[in-house]
């Protein structure tokens, strides 16, 4: 199937500059929330908690950012889908891109939900934000394996991703210009 009646209605080729702003600034972000998380498990002696309020900190900032890159996105035409692209080519790109929006959700709300259920304020650049799960020892465990695991999710969707822009790339599709 190709996206004639698309192309028709829709006459952009790239993404409105906020979306574009906002997909290379999470990019970032997740990189640096990526890093403190790693080193702050694996250094628990040390209790980094100047990195534990950088990584909440960036979590909730990147929460916030995914919600305004939703509205940009509803607000916003985006470009059809490249006119040589198969439909199931473009059906995995769409539901990779809807499985990184609820983990974009998800990730950052696990993660909030584990800094209160073990009594830990959550500061957002020197505002403390209100507690709004409560301490629960019987719920610490699962907590942290959920975000452990979801975050690892994002991740490999990540690399996912990554490989489906170098195959598109490399097969003459024009995705990478869509976004930058």
């Amino acid at each position: 199937m190709r996206y004639e009646m698309i192309y028709e209605k829709i006459n952009v080729a790239k993404y409105h500059p906020s979306i574009r702003i906002l997909h290379w600034l999470m990019f970032v972000l997740f990189a640096i929330i990526f890093v403190f998380g790693i080193v702050m498990v694996e250094f628990k002696e040390a209790e980094p908690w100047l990195m534990y309020n950088i990584h909440k900190a960036t979590g909730v900032l990147v929460l916030l950012l995914v919600l305004l890159r939703i509205a940009a996105r509803w607000l916003t035409q985006i470009p059809p889908p490249p006119f040589e692209m198969s439909l199931l080519n473009h059906r995995i790109a769409q539901f990779v891109v809807y499985l990184f929006y609820a983990l974009m959700i998800i990730v950052p709300i696990s993660g909030y939900a584990l800094s209160n259920i073990h009594g830990y304020d959550v500061h957002f650049y020197g505002l403390t934000l209100p507690k709004i799960f409560p301490t629960e020892p019987a719920w610490e465990k699962i907590t942290e394996l959920l975000h452990y695991y979801l975050a690892y999710s994002f991740l490999w969707f990540f690399l996912l991703h990554l490989l489906g822009v170098i195959k598109h790339h490399v097969s003459g599709l024009e995705i990478l210009r869509r976004i930058t």
